[in-house]
């Protein structure tokens, strides 16, 4: 009878500390993950259903995207964690770069000074895609304040992590992300690349931790120190999507429903992240950064990068519209670098714009597809064998004006939804164009076409039975919206019931009030 006493009591014990793990595990969870993570990774909980609408597809699991490191806080914890170090190539040749000795220019950037050339450097990128003909390379971004030069002989000190001696490399490249025609101007800075092949040696496939350009003499002490960034490739069989926007500025308007509404399409469209730069301070309102933060850090489909723009060498820049459009190029370039191992293509585009595919074809993967398969779009002919890929995929413009005619059947929330009607002629394959570039290949971007690749052909104009790029905003022609006459084109409508669904889902996560 004592036995069978205890036994009971030992029992009911164990009960009593399995059922206190069980309740500590899960209050390790805050609420606010088990309310979003489950929708987000497509498994369909939480989502509020209309017209019996079935939650997204699922996507590829893809981590969260904590609070970013930014490159210039790893530089200041490294040189700080070596400053006790005497490194050096030898003696009285390039010795290891010192945190008092760097010269942080708007937040950002780390300024040298080549001759009579201004250098902003921004970041830096290990290099060594197989289908870029060339070595791997350390390859620096940044803004340089003269077009033509002359420019001094420059040269990369990179460092390898717990290494006591740099590489020398000379830098064999430096592109301009600019075209003079576009416009020069006093005063202004300008968007390039800057090369340094990693050859020979037996560290030549390994990743280095910091680089440094100094010009005129290998040796010199530098300036400046950058943290090379890289991401493994992953091994992957299906298609992935990224997508590139500019900094954010919309300061007295909220555009909280815009950006649900446009990032809830480009999802279904099959984006898995969007990077966007936001300038800080009140360049966003504060409903619309509240929205953002919450894209960035419980859903992951939103990386929000921090940037300044840069406005000039010693005064702020004249022409400010040349100047922002400087700037962008750089961002693009940095999202470029930045996701070039983890996506295959990257679309580049504004909030107001949508590369969408047509006909039959729903989403990106199944129209890169088609146009991996059939270029032309044109023919049954399949692409010659021994032909080249495209280095992207470029699609045509076309308006949606808020001149024209809305349907008012979608809820007001959703602008793109209720806007269906267009001008009828698309712009030309020259003008204002966007495209899906092709990580594998594209060097260098530009907002509407890429500036440089290796290893492809030329970019590729889709024709507009299989995919357009839809611009939600008032032509510069106003005559567009009269002859001829404007078009219905509601294409839009074939994710109608999923993109509200999926959107509504989000406003009530966000706390806002709905009918």
């Amino acid at each position: 009878m004592k036995v069978y006493k205890v036994s009971s009591w030992l029992k009911l014990l164990a009960w009593f500390v399995l059922t206190a793990l069980f309740v500590k595990m899960l209050a390790m969870v805050r609420p606010d993950e088990r309310l979003t993570s489950d929708r987000f990774a497509g498994r369909g909980r939480n989502v509020v259903v209309i017209r019996n609408v079935p939650p997204a597809p699922a996507m590829p699991a893809k981590p969260k995207i904590d609070a970013l490191v930014e490159d210039l806080t790893v530089v200041r914890q490294v040189l700080h964690e070596n400053a006790n170090r005497s490194w050096s190539f030898d003696e009285q040749c390039a010795p290891y770069p010192r945190l008092e000795d760097l010269n942080i220019q708007s937040e950002y950037y780390q300024l040298s000074v080549g001759g009579n050339v201004s250098y902003f450097l921004y970041s830096a990128f290990y290099e060594r895609r197989l289908s870029v003909d060339r070595p791997p390379s350390v390859v620096l971004l940044g803004m340089i304040s003269s077009f033509h030069g002359p420019f001094e002989p420059a040269y990369c000190q990179v460092w390898y992590e717990n290494n006591s001696r740099p590489e020398l490399l000379e830098m064999v490249q430096q592109d301009m992300s600019w075209y003079e025609d576009w416009g020069l101007a006093p005063g202004q800075v300008y968007p390039a690349l800057f090369t340094c092949p990693i050859v020979g040696g037996p560290r030549r496939h390994r990743v280095p931790q910091l680089v440094s350009l100094v010009f005129g003499d290998r040796c010199a002490r530098a300036s400046n120190a950058l943290y090379v960034y890289y991401r493994a490739p992953e091994r992957r069989r299906s298609l992935r999507f990224g997508v590139c926007v500019k900094d954010l500025q919309f300061p007295d308007e909220d555009m909280s429903e815009r950006f649900v509404e446009w990032l809830e399409m480009v999802r279904l469209l099959g984006a898995e992240r969007v990077t966007a730069f936001y300038l800080g301070g009140n360049t966003l309102h504060p409903n619309t950064i509240r929205t953002l933060r919450h894209y960035e850090r419980h859903d992951g489909l939103l990386e929000l990068r921090p940037f300044r723009l840069l406005e000039g060498v010693s005064k702020p820049a004249i022409h400010v519209s040349l100047n922002k459009r400087l700037n962008e190029v750089l961002m693009y370039n940095d999202c470029l670098y930045r996701n070039m191992y983890e996506f295959d293509y990257l679309a580049v585009m504004d909030v107001d714009e949508l590369i969408m595919p047509l006909g039959e074809l729903r989403n990106w993967t199944a129209l890169v597809e088609r146009l991996e398969q059939n270029p032309n779009g044109d023919s049954n002919e399949p692409t010659q064998a021994g032909s080249r890929s495209p280095c992207s995929f470029c699609f045509r413009n076309v308006y949606y004006s808020r001149e024209l005619k809305q349907d008012e059947t979608p809820p007001s929330a959703f602008y793109m939804l209720r806007h269906v009607e267009r001008v009828a002629q698309h712009l030309d394959a020259n003008s204002a164009v966007k495209c899906l570039h092709a990580t594998a290949y594209v060097t260098a971007l530009h907002n509407h076409f890429p500036l440089g690749w290796r290893g492809a052909d030329y970019p590729r104009d889709v024709p507009v039975a299989l995919g357009q790029m839809q611009h939600y905003r008032e032509p510069d022609d106003p005559m567009q919206l009269k002859e001829p006459p404007p078009v219905r084109d509601d294409n839009i409508w074939r994710f109608k019931e999923q993109l509200i669904n999926n959107s509504l889902a989000v406003q009530r996560q966000l706390g806002w009030s709905l009918p």
